[in-house]
C-alpha cells in the first residue's frame, strides 16, 4: 500500500506538470513555426512517451495504422485513450466543446488543431463536418471516439452517425480501433471526479492496455460504414477483455 501511495503522490502532480510543460511547448512551437504540423507532431509524440514513462503505461498493440490519412475511430474508456493511438502522422482530434475550457489539457489540445463541436448546435455540427474534410485534405489523420462519452464496457454504446456520413460523402477511409484496459475499473465513468479517480489508479505499478487496430474500410453508405465499424469494434473489445480475464485466471 505504501508504494501505491507514493506512486500516486508523485504521478498526479507529475502528470499535470508534463501536460503544462508540453502544452506551453506546443504554444511556443506553434508561434515560432507558424503552425508547422510536423514539428507539433514530434512534440506530441514526446509528450506521449513522457506520460507512458511516468505513469507506467504499457500498450500491447495488434495491427498497424495505415500510411495514408484516415479517420481513426476508437471505443472510449478513459481520459488516457487519446494518447494510445500510435499516430504515424499529424492528427487532429474531434472533441466536445466542454473540454476546451479544461485547465492545461483543454488548452494544450487547442494547439493540436483540435476540432471542437457543440453537439446540440446544428450550426456547430455543420462547421465540424467542414473542418474534418479540410483537415483530411491537408493530410491530417482524424481521431474521434464515436460513442461520444466514456463507457466501462465490455460492450459498446451506440455510435454517433455524423462522422460516418462525412466519410461516405467525402470518400474518406475509416480505421476502427479497439481499446481495453487490464483493469476494467480504470474506465472513467459515472461523472467521477478526476483527482479521486487518478489517485486510486495512478498508484499501480503499471497501467496495461490492449489496442487492436482493424482493417481500414471505406464506402459510400454512412450507415453501412457505421454498422461495420461498430460490429468489428464490439467483437474485438470482447475478445480483448477475454484475453485479460484469461491471464488473470492463470
Amino acid at each position: 500500500m505504501i508504494f501505491r501511495f507514493l506512486r500516486s503522490s508523485y504521478r498526479i502532480p507529475g502528470f499535470l506538470f508534463i501536460c503544462s510543460y508540453y502544452g506551453l511547448g506546443m504554444v511556443w512551437v506553434k508561434w515560432r513555426t507558424q503552425k508547422d504540423r510536423d514539428a507539433m507532431h514530434v512534440l506530441f509524440l514526446q509528450f506521449i512517451a513522457s506520460v507512458y514513462r511516468l505513469m507506467g503505461i504499457r500498450v500491447f498493440q495488434e495491427g498497424e495504422l495505415p500510411e495514408q490519412p484516415s479517420i481513426l475511430m476508437g471505443n472510449h474508456r478513459s481520459y488516457v485513450d487519446a494518447i494510445l493511438i500510435p499516430a504515424k502522422r499529424p492528427v487532429a482530434f474531434v472533441a466536445r466543446i466542454e473540454s476546451k475550457s479544461w485547465p492545461i489539457i483543454g488548452w494544450s489540445a487547442n494547439t493540436l488543431h483540435t476540432i471542437w463541436v457543440q453537439r446540440k448546435s446544428k450550426e456547430s455540427r455543420k462547421e465540424t463536418r467542414e473542418q474534418v474534410k479540410q483537415r483530411l485534405r491537408e493530410g491530417f489523420g482524424i481521431v474521434i471516439f464515436p460513442e461520444g462519452t466514456t463507457h466501462k464496457g465490455p460492450d459498446l454504446l451506440e455510435y454517433r452517425p455524423s462522422m460516418f456520413y462525412i466519410s461516405a460523402e467525402g470518400g474518406f477511409p475509416i480505421t476502427p480501433i479497439a481499446i481495453e484496459y487490464r483493469d476494467p475499473d480504470f474506465a472513467w465513468v459515472n461523472k467521477q471526479m478526476f483527482i479521486p479517480h487518478a489517485w486510486k489508479h495512478f498508484g499501480k505499478k503499471h497501467i496495461d492496455v490492449r489496442v487492436s487496430i482493424g482493417e481500414t474500410i471505406s464506402g459510400t453508405d454512412g450507415q453501412v460504414l457505421l454498422n461495420e465499424a461498430h460490429a468489428w469494434t464490439q467483437k474485438e473489445v470482447i475478445r480483448l477483455r477475454a484475453l485479460w480475464d484469461s491471464e488473470a485466471a492463470l
